[in-house]
């Protein structure tokens, strides 16, 4: 039986576009915490990275955003390959590449506006230090996020919020917040969590436990594209990687692309520069010791 490659999760239940909606564990579409209370999440105009972002505008400057060319990869019959098989081809190329950190530059674009930003990234198999800074060069916040938890600091305002890995993911859509590469490029971090794995000529699609699609070409199996299941319609779902590169033995995405559920918003991050497993993090986000950092 095939299987369409663009096919989705459904979005199980949705929330009154209106409604306040408190924490209920049951219900993950509703959500919400503190944070929308507070005014830090907009359903109305939903932005990926939540207020951090919002930080940015102090000169953010419109501009075109660039075409979405989603990967084409066709449709897919169940594979033969045992998921451990795969697991110990797919490790084999990439567990060697232990940390990462570089600069890229990011442009946000969503219904009736688009920002564009610059992203300071390091990441390592368990901790990722973010640092944003608007077109302008000034710093807006950094995003700290380890195996535990998200700590989200905004400068311009001197306050700082820390939540767990599930929270961070609903609250910000899925979008840049939290975003280690290094996971990102590697998100199968044992064969238990593979669920089930289709092919066709050109790539393998392996379908996890959690309900999210990769796709890696088989030649080589680089991740190409990744669809994540979601609740919200505004949330980022598809994951795209593209103009890669050979760096250290490692082929690399320069480019990726990041569309929403509705397709209505989308995340274009352009790397620039990329060190491929520098020694020596500081992964600390250096919150002044005057902030209280508030745990949603």
């Amino acid at each position: 039986m095939e299987q369409t490659a663009t096919e989705l999760s459904q979005i199980d239940k949705q929330c009154p576009m209106n409604t306040h909606v408190f924490w209920n564990r049951q219900n993950p579409a509703c959500r919400q915490s503190s944070l929308y209370r507070q005014g830090l999440v907009n359903r109305h105009n939903p932005t990926a990275t939540g207020f951090l972002v919002a930080l940015l505008l102090l000169a953010a400057a419109a501009c075109s955003p660039p075409e979405i060319m989603l990967l084409e990869t066709g449709t897919f019959e169940p594979s033969d390959i045992d998921k451990h098989d795969f697991y110990e081809q797919y490790v084999a190329g990439n567990r060697s590449l232990i940390s990462l950190s570089g600069r890229a530059n990011v442009q946000v674009s969503e219904p009736g506006n688009t920002k564009r930003l610059t992203v300071s990234f390091q990441s390592d198999r368990r901790e990722s230090l973010m640092t944003l800074r608007n077109n302008l060069g000034i710093e807006g916040g950094r995003i700290y996020s380890n195996p535990d938890s998200v700590i989200i600091y905004n400068r311009l305002e001197d306050i700082a919020h820390k939540m767990s890995h599930e929270d961070a993911t609903w609250f910000y859509l899925n979008g840049v917040a939290a975003m280690n590469l290094l996971q990102l490029l590697d998100p199968i971090s044992e064969p238990e969590h593979i669920h089930r794995i289709f092919e066709n000529d050109t790539f393998y699609l392996v379908e996890t436990d959690q309900g999210d699609r990769h796709y890696f070409e088989k030649d080589q199996l680089v991740l190409r594209r990744t669809d994540r299941k979601v609740y919200q319609p505004e949330a980022y779902s598809t994951f795209q990687f593209d103009n890669f590169v050979d760096i250290e033995g490692f082929r690399l995405p320069r480019r990726l692309q990041i569309l929403s559920y509705d397709e209505k918003s989308n995340i274009f991050l352009v790397i620039r520069a990329l060190d491929i497993n520098p020694a020596n993090l500081e992964f600390d986000p250096n919150i002044p010791g005057d902030i209280e950092i508030d745990r949603i």
